[in-house]
C-alpha cells in the first residue's frame, strides 16, 4: 500500500471521529513513519517482541499550564508496518487506524489506559 493510500486511510477515519473533540484537537501534527524511531522505541521501553501502532508524543492536555511556550509542538505517530503486519486486509487496516488514532488523541486529552477501556466497555 502506498504512502498515499495509507493517509487516506488516516483521514477517513479522522473524519469518523467525534467532532467535538476533533475540534478540540489544537496545534497536533499527526505523522506517518514505517515503524519506531531508535529514540521513540528506547523512550517508551518497547522491547523486541512488542508492535508499537501509533504513538502520541507532548503534553496531555490535562496536564498543561498554559506556560509551554518553547515546548515542541504535540504529536501523534500512526506506523504503517506494524498496522498492516496486524491486519488481514483493507477493512481491517482501516478499523486499526480507527482504533489507533482514537487511542492517541485520547492520551492528546489526558485519558488513560484504564479509562480508554472502560470507554470502549461503555460506548
Amino acid at each position: 500500500m502506498s504512502d498515499e493510500q495509507f493517509t487516506q486511510l488516516i483521514q477517513r477515519a479522522m473524519a469518523e471521529l467525534s467532532p467535538e473533540h476533533m475540534a478540540a484537537l489544537e496545534h497536533v501534527a499527526i505523522l506517518v513513519a514505517d515503524e519506531p524511531s531508535e529514540y521513540q522505541a528506547e523512550k517508551i521501553k518497547l522491547r523486541g517482541d512488542q508492535l508499537l501502532l501509533g504513538l502520541f508524543e507532548g503534553i496531555p492536555r490535562t496536564m498543561r499550564s498554559g506556560y509551554e511556550s518553547g515546548v515542541m509542538g504535540d504529536t501523534i505517530t500512526l506506523f504503517k508496518l506494524p498496522l498492516m503486519a496486524i491486519s488481514r486486509d483493507e477493512d481491517s487496516l482501516y478499523k486499526n487506524i480507527k482504533r489507533t488514532v482514537w487511542h492517541e488523541i485520547a492520551h492528546y486529552f489526558g485519558i488513560s489506559h484504564e479509562q480508554m477501556n472502560e470507554l470502549q466497555k461503555h460506548p
